[in-house]
């Protein structure tokens, strides 16, 4: 078969969780016989550059040191029904001629958004008929998907079958199929051996070993989180600290003298600490859960309960994929209920299409309808 579509995917430099969707799906998109081309753009300045800088300041300040206006951002533009309006339609009218004028460059035959400032302009632009080519939108939190869901858009591909119910109360009308967790392909691999992944990371034999991570941006209380930790018995800890160089230098100054804690920076062998844990403490609650779920690592929420990540939080922790410490004195107890429970064993592939499996047919359909 003639490889003809190409394949814009938008993506935005916030966390970790956003960029790995867009690479696995680009990965399986290349993979297809029909797709010529996956280009990724992770860049907010694809809305502008007025707009662009903006979005990306105002989140590492709001979710960095003012984490209070960000709460307060979130009420007033995500769970007010005219709130949100009013926020999508100023992203639109602030994005939708620099983020056309980039779509139109690239000509492609699909745009994917794995971002959901992207998704309200995407979804208005096609509504009005001016991007040509279907839209999709993967949704990757189990709730608070304010933004990330919209009319307009030709496609929504949830990482949660659960999110199906809050996406229909935003956008009655709206398309949205469960779809293979949009994580690394290697966590659908056979599991790795336990005594092997710790050997692999040098990590205690048999030791009790928790692992903390606050995402790509080492985010959230982790400063908390390993003195919970350290005040259970006979733990190691091993923190990761993301892309966060001043988080990573102030965990070093605290705990550097701590033999039971071992501090890293961000890492991309996720699936072998996972492997190795006893217990993971998520402070962002983003793709990690997920990862976590699917090595068998029982979850706790802890250290970022703001905005959109309290809503996903609760929602984990109703599915049964998380517990929640609302504060560093639940936490302590928290762990030890989870290490006394021990690892389940983790969860057989799910019998869900791929990203993939479901955006070429939709392509497809559009270059004949064109063609």
């Amino acid at each position: 078969m003639r490889r003809s579509l190409q394949v814009l995917i938008l993506c935005a430099q916030v966390g970790e969780s956003h960029l790995v969707m867009a690479r696995t799906a680009g990965e399986q998109l290349e993979a297809q016989p029909q797709v010529r081309d996956v280009e990724i753009i992770n860049d907010f300045n694809v809305l502008g550059r007025s707009l662009g800088g903006y979005l990306r300041t105002s989140f590492k300040l709001h979710l960095g040191r003012l984490q209070w206006s960000y709460d307060l951002a979130y009420s007033v533009f995500a769970k007010s029904s005219l709130g949100r309006i009013a926020g999508e339609q100023a992203l639109s009218l602030l994005g939708a001629k620099a983020l056309l004028q980039t779509i139109e460059a690239k000509r492609p035959d699909l745009v994917v958004s794995t971002y959901p400032v992207m998704n309200p302009i995407l979804g208005a632009l096609r509504a009005q008929n001016r991007i040509s080519c279907p839209v999709a939108a993967v949704v990757g939190p189990a709730a608070g998907l304010a933004y990330w869901v919209h009319r307009g858009i030709d496609l929504h591909l949830l990482n949660y079958h659960s999110a199906r119910d809050e996406l229909r109360r935003l956008a009655p009308q709206a398309r949205a199929e469960a779809v293979r967790p949009l994580v690394r392909s290697e966590f659908f691999e056979p599991a790795l051996d336990r005594e092997q992944a710790r050997a692999s990371l040098a990590l205690p034999a048999k030791e009790r070993i928790v692992l903390v991570s606050g995402g790509g941006w080492g985010a959230g209380d982790l400063l908390g989180a390993v003195d919970a930790c350290l005040a259970v018995p006979d733990v190691h800890v091993v923190v990761l600290a993301g892309r966060n160089d001043a988080v990573h230098r102030l965990l070093s100054q605290r705990f550097a003298s701590q033999r039971r804690v071992r501090l890293l920076a961000f890492s991309d062998q996720m699936r072998a600490l996972l492997t190795a844990a006893d217990v993971f403490i998520a402070a962002t609650a983003g793709l990690s859960c997920i990862e976590a779920h699917l090595c068998g690592c029982p979850t706790i929420c802890y250290g970022f309960s703001i905005g959109h990540v309290r809503d996903n939080t609760m929602a984990l922790q109703a599915l049964g994929r998380a517990t929640v410490a609302s504060n560093v004195r639940q936490l302590p107890d928290r762990i030890e209920a989870e290490l006394e429970r021990g690892r389940p064993q983790p969860p057989p592939p799910p019998h869900l299409p791929t990203a993939a499996d479901l955006l070429i047919p939709l392509a497809l359909s559009s270059t004949t309808r064109r063609g």
